[in-house]
């Protein structure tokens, strides 16, 4: 048995009733509880005073005990054993029979006259006939077994140092550690710093140090404002729906020129790299010399996109000019005639890419004096036969390109030179580059296939050096390889990673003209960088929101020292690399206005071994155009709150117009809704720029550009606007010094849509006059008046075409009704297109 001892109430009380003669009560109480609920429980109570013999006789209904939780407090056994010496009773033993459980409540036992009484037998002090007890005291614990109190524990702590809270790095967190070391260790100083002690401070010093640092830069990255890594502040800008441009590659185009006796027909692969100027080196320089000059910073490096049939015939196409000694392309023209001399073979077909240039200057017959501002590309979208009954012995071609390319300037075909140069009789002053590809900003790390592949040579420790050359251009990530139970996010150990925008060079030329290809959209370039495993290839994508769970994807994101960081998907938006897999990438360096050069800047090549010995040389007729840097802090922090509030949806008839203003094409544009008995239909009119004809072509164009914006169950129709053309009447007196007729050309020039020969437009030129725009006839006077030698204007008629007069004169303005556009061409071939009459009087 298992016993525990219990006092009764305080030692005072005690002692004052020991004192007192004839009076007892219980000073202990010991409890042996039986090992098991079968055994039973004995309980030993001691007196403060023996009583004299025999003493009261005290059974079982005696001795009270109550409490319990969970279980009744026991029952006393009927017979009760007085604890006797020779000359006194000492005190009680009780017996609680087996079979009684308790808990760990406490319970109080106490002496009483009788069962259910209160109060304790005649002798006995009422404060110290009652004490608590228990019977789980000896039960294993993990709570202190001393009462407690009420008074608070003494403290054993030692006066800490004051803390500086606002240390953060290492110097000064080793400082507050070694402090607290040689306030906590006797003898410990921290001055030996080979001490292996003093070594595990510092190392919890630095660790210390990065903690601080990592909460800092999770604090300073969680604001827009005060984000600095541009991969934060993208992530903040796409949380509104901007994305912001993160740089794109320039793109050009390369004239290449096929030396005499070169392969003819020979294919330039794709991926072809270009230099700008290097020195002294040849236009063509070998596999090595290219990965040599890779080896530290990256050169300006330009690759083509698509592989280029090499004809010498190409090289410089003649203009056909039908026999006329000084012939002129005009401005916004949109075809040619062409001498093909390569006899059928590499004939000009649709979609291929034309520079126009000016090869002599027209004024001295000089190649020197040649303007370099007067080249054009255009992209072919039909190529006809033609033929010269004059020479047939030529053989020509009708090249046709799309108003997009449409010439921006005069090019002069032929010219008689002044001067010195006269006797020369005429000269041919411009020519076509045939030979015409595109190529990206961006050199490809490690080169391309098709440069490494020296299956043809017999050199195999060559093959082996060079092979070797190129793994060692390979972009190297940070860690090489995924880890089991950790999350892969490595970094390319380059900065200036290429972003190249999507061209598509098969699509129809008459939907994508060399404009078209030429334009670069920052925010559609994506990084150029392929991962390789040993299944497939890993490609960029822009988010990872829409990746399947098995897309092998992954998005590049720019760090504060701006190299690339890889981020992969998780298993539910994109595939996660099984870890330990050997994972290679494929980029291509080169990214920026650094790739924006100059017309002539390219000069050299990198060709395969068949092509290495061709006489090869290749320019750049145009400059670059499109690199573009990332856009910084201060321009995200700028436009992204105002990105979100771009409305992407139309819903009423002027959401509707404001949205097809954004087609490039469109100048203005008004809708009407218009209930069809099934479904609501906005008819949608469009002014297209320059005036050009709203074509059926045209109106698909643009009713596709409205399809992401339109609400379900409603129809989107483009429609034409409708014109209103005008009558106009006006009697002009001219000055006495001029002739009538010169003035009344002068006032039709100024008035015509095509407007004065110095290319100002007219009065009545598309873009002036658009939906909703009224003509004031005090405008159009003034207009008049500002013409030379007109000296007074009256007018005479002033109203629509083909109407009756509704008072416009007397209002002095001609309004539009919904969707008209106000015209008046003033063409004898298109009467119904608006009628100009002027009655000159004075002058001569």
């Amino acid at each position: 048995m298992i016993g525990a001892r219990y006092t009764c109430c305080d030692p005072g009380r005690r002692a004052a009733v020991a004192a007192t003669e004839g009076l007892t009560g219980i000073d202990y109480v010991e409890v042996a509880v039986g090992r098991t609920v079968a055994d039973p429980t004995e309980i030993r109570v001691r007196l403060v005073s023996p009583l004299p013999l025999p003493g009261p006789a005290l059974t079982g209904q005696n001795f009270a005990i109550t409490g319990g939780m969970r279980f009744p407090a026991p029952v006393v056994a009927p017979a009760v054993e007085a604890l006797k010496n020779q000359q006194s009773v000492l005190g009680y033993r009780l017996t609680l029979p087996g079979g009684q459980p308790t808990d760990f409540s406490t319970y109080s036992l106490s002496i009483v006259r009788a069962a259910g009484a209160r109060r304790p037998p005649n002798g006995f002090d009422p404060r110290l006939s009652s004490v608590e007890i228990s019977f789980k005291r000896d039960c294993p614990t993990d709570f202190d077994c001393a009462p407690e109190d009420g008074t608070p524990p003494q403290s054993f702590a030692i006066e800490a140092l004051t803390i500086d809270r606002t240390a953060r790095d290492w110097p000064a967190l080793r400082r507050q550690l070694l402090d607290r070391m040689a306030e906590l260790v006797p003898g410990f100083t921290g001055a030996e710093a080979a001490d292996f002690t003093t070594t595990l401070v510092e190392a919890l010093a630095y660790r210390l140090d990065q903690q601080s640092y990592r909460l800092d830069w999770i604090g300073t990255e969680a604001l827009p404002s005060t984000a600095r890594e541009p991969r934060s502040l993208v992530r903040h800008a796409r949380l509104v729906d901007y994305v912001p441009p993160q740089g794109a590659s320039a793109r050009v185009p390369v004239a290449v020129t096929l030396g005499s006796g070169g392969p003819e027909g020979a294919v330039m692969p794709a991926r072809t790299p270009m230099l700008v100027r290097q020195g002294d080196a040849p236009p063509v320089l070998g596999i090595g010399a290219y990965a040599a000059r890779l080896q530290g910073a990256v050169p300006v490096v330009f690759e083509t996109l698509a592989d280029l049939p090499l004809w010498s015939w190409r090289n410089a196409i003649g203009f056909h000019t039908w026999s006329d000694d000084a012939c002129l392309l005009p401005r916004g023209a949109t075809r040619a005639t062409l001498v093909d001399t390569g006899g059928g073979a590499g004939p000009i077909r649709a979609g291929d890419l034309l520079v126009l240039v000016e090869t002599v200057a027209p004024d001295t017959g000089l190649a020197a004096d040649a303007d370099p501002q007067r080249r054009h590309m255009v992209r072919v979208t039909r190529a006809e036969p033609e033929e010269d009954l004059l020479a047939p012995s030529l053989r020509l071609v009708t090249v046709t390109w799309g108003a997009a390319d449409a010439l921006p300037f005069d090019l002069v075909l032929s010219a008689r030179p002044d001067g010195a140069n006269a006797a020369r009789g005429a000269v041919a002053c411009a020519a076509v580059l045939g030979n015409v590809t595109l190529a990206d900003h961006g050199a490809s790390l490690p080169p391309p296939e098709h440069l490494t592949d020296v299956a043809q040579s017999v050199d195999v420790p060559a093959e082996a050096t060079l092979s070797a050359t190129a793994d060692s251009l390979r972009p190297v990530l940070t860690p090489p390889e995924p880890e089991p139970g950790f999350v892969w996010r490595p970094k390319l150990d380059r900065a200036d990673l290429s972003r190249i925008a999507p061209v598509d060079l098969t699509a129809p030329p008459d939907t994508a003209p060399a404009a078209a290809l030429m334009t670069v959209t920052p925010e559609a370039a994506l990084p150029a960088l392929d991962l390789h495993d040993d299944f497939s290839i890993w490609r960029t994508r822009r988010d990872l929101v829409s990746a399947g769970a098995f897309e092998r994807g992954f998005v590049v994101e720019t760090t504060i020292d701006g190299r690339a960081a890889l981020r992969f998907g998780d298993g539910v938006n994109g595939l996660e690399p099984a870890p330990g897999s050997t994972i290679r990438a494929t980029a291509r360096i080169g990214v920026g206005t650094r790739g924006n050069i100059g017309p002539g800047a390219l000069a050299h090549s990198v060709l395969p071994v068949p092509l290495e010995s061709a006489a090869i040389t290749i320019t750049n007729p145009l400059a670059a155009s499109g690199g573009a840097d990332p856009a910084d802090a201060a321009t995200i922090r700028a436009s992204a709150p105002e990105a979100f509030r771009v409305q992407d949806r139309a819903i009423t008839p002027e959401d509707y117009a404001e949205v097809a203003m954004r087609h490039p094409d469109v100048v203005n544009a008004t809708a009407i809704a218009r209930w069809t008995g099934a479904w609501q239909t906005m008819l949608i009119y469009v002014d297209r720029a320059e005036g050009r004809q709203v074509d059926p072509g045209f109106r698909r164009e643009v009713e596709d550009f409205l399809d992401r914006y339109r609400m379900i169950g409603c129809d989107v129709a483009v429609r034409a606007p409708r014109p209103a053309p005008l009558d106009i009447h006006l009697e002009i007196c001219v000055t006495p010094s001029a002739l009538r007729s010169e003035v009344a050309m002068a006032v039709r020039a100024a008035l015509r849509p095509t407007g004065p020969t110095d290319g100002s437009p007219g009065f009545f030129h598309p873009d002036r006059l658009t939906f909703g725009t009224p003509l004031y006839l005090s405008v159009l006077v003034a207009t008049v008046m500002a013409v030379k030698d007109v000296a007074s204007v009256t007018p005479r008629r002033f109203q629509r075409l083909g109407r009756r007069d509704a008072g416009e004169l007397r209002a002095g303005v001609i309004r539009p009704a919904e969707a008209e556009i106000l015209e008046l061409a003033d063409d004898p071939n298109f009467p119904e297109r608006g009628r100009l009459t002027l009655n000159m009087g004075g002058g001569r």
